[in-house]
């Protein structure tokens, strides 16, 4: 399965560190804990974890030294940071902000909020790690790196309001005034879904009680056609309503803000999700045509052989700073001779097209997918060990096999011969050659099996 996210919780009561952890523990995270700043610093030094529930007000180093102090190293600053506070204070905010901290939550803390607030960084943190190694690639190749959009400043966003009380909407309008990106608002929910064919809308403040269930429509519609998947959705409604509704909304919206709002949460939050919305732009526009290239099997749509060994290599150095899992499957297709496109060629291009597209729709964003020699392919995951590896290689041997065996034109079932072969690091090997010959090993012992 998929390495746990870590989670390291700051706060000099014990007592809210556990009621944190009690929180998220249903979503299986690492949960690590520190009962002072200097204590969180160490840890994160040591553990490396992959967001930070930060106290502001602690004895010694404080929450707001600690973000200073996190955000201000190149090796720390795109650790996720949630501040916690008892008070709403308005200049805690400001403060906060100043610091670098990516958002703010206020005790007591709501479960719903709380979680969504975790997945939706976390989710920001993979696309932007994912990101860097595609910029690194550019760097590599030749190509100019766009700092700005690393770091997801894009001041051409647009913020989309559609609520049914006006009242409510211009309270957000007014609160997001003199930011880097402009407002439009839409006063029902077929008016938001007719803006956001019409012209590219980066996040939505939604009403949740947006003409009864047309907020579900909204979210649905957005989430489901390909011009607008990456669109972000904050839902905007009261504490009882989200705590109500948040399984469905949580099938199709990105974050969830409780009213009364407050000017700087808000803020914070359309930073956040629109730095996010930059990223999965930016991810699947790609690199340029110049990079892709250099780095792209034309045959089937994967990246090629130079590229895949450049990304494992990257990823277990990666892995071997963060003390996490690396898994590699290797596939092969054999005895395709019947295949109406191979036509006597060792692999018929419609096939290692049909290969490539199955590959890339059945992995994550942030994985990796390569054809790594004439009917051999590999697939890099992040941050998963052997049983996650399993799973997402039954998963995949199935898919392949049942679409072939379902189309009279391809491979039928008998002639189809897929075999494959798992290796992780470190458990099976510590380089990034060793890690190859290893799932080649069992590749060919399954060969052998059959």
């Amino acid at each position: 399965m998929k390495s746990k996210h870590r989670i390291l919780i700051v706060d000099d009561e014990s007592l809210n560190v556990k009621l944190l952890a009690a929180i998220l523990s249903a979503d299986s995270y690492d949960i690590i804990s520190a009962f002072n700043g200097e204590q969180a610093l160490e840890i994160v030094d040591e553990a490396c974890p992959d967001l930070i529930l930060l106290d502001i007000m602690m004895p010694g180093i404080d929450g707001f030294e600690v973000t200073r102090r996190l955000k201000g190293s190149i090796e720390t600053r795109d650790i996720p940071i949630i501040l916690i506070t008892a008070f709403d204070i308005a200049d805690y905010k400001v403060i906060g902000n100043e610091a670098g901290a990516d958002e703010f939550l206020n005790k007591p803390i709501k479960a719903p909020e709380l979680k969504s607030r975790v997945k939706s960084l976390l989710r920001t943190k993979e696309c932007q790690d994912k990101l860097k190694r595609q910029n690194q690639t550019e760097t590599d190749c030749g190509s100019d790196s766009n700092e700005k959009m690393l770091i997801g400043e894009n001041d051409t966003s647009v913020v989309l309001l559609a609520f049914d009380d006006k009242n409510d909407a211009d309270s957000i309008n007014i609160f997001l005034h003199g930011q880097p990106y402009e407002v439009i608002v839409a006063n029902t929910a077929q008016d938001a879904i007719v803006l956001s064919n019409e012209r590219q809308v980066d996040l939505i403040l939604l009403d949740g009680m947006l003409q009864g269930e047309k907020c579900f429509e909204i979210c649905s519609r957005l989430k489901e056609e390909e011009q607008t998947a990456n669109t972000q959705i904050l839902v905007v409604a009261e504490s009882d309503y989200l705590e109500n509704k948040h399984e469905q909304f949580g099938l199709w919206s990105d974050d969830f803000l409780i009213k009364p709002v407050n000017v700087h949460e808000l803020r914070a939050r359309v930073k956040a999700l629109l730095k996010k919305k930059t990223f999965l732009d930016r991810i699947y526009a790609g690199p340029d045509e110049s990079v892709r290239s250099a780095i792209t099997d034309s045959l089937s749509g994967l990246a090629n052989n130079s590229y895949f060994k450049y990304f494992l290599d990257h990823e277990i150095k990666r892995s071997f700073r963060e003390n996490g899992p690396v898994a590699l499957i290797m596939m092969e297709l054999n005895d395709v001779k019947n295949h109406p496109n191979c036509m006597g060629h060792l692999a018929g291009e419609e096939l290692l097209k049909y290969m490539g597209t199955l590959i890339k729709e059945n992995i994550r964003d942030v994985d990796l997918g390569a054809r790594f020699k004439e009917k051999q392919f590999g697939i890099v995951l992040i941050s998963t060990d052997g049983n996650g590896a399993l799973l997402v290689a039954d998963r995949l041997k199935d898919l392949i096999q049942n679409h072939f065996s379902k189309s009279t034109e391809n491979i039928s079932e008998k002639n189809l011969a897929l075999y494959m072969g798992l290796a992780v690091y470190p458990n099976d090997a510590d380089s990034m050659d060793l890690l190859i010959n290893h799932a080649e090993k069992e590749l060919l012992e399954s060969q052998n099996e059959i």
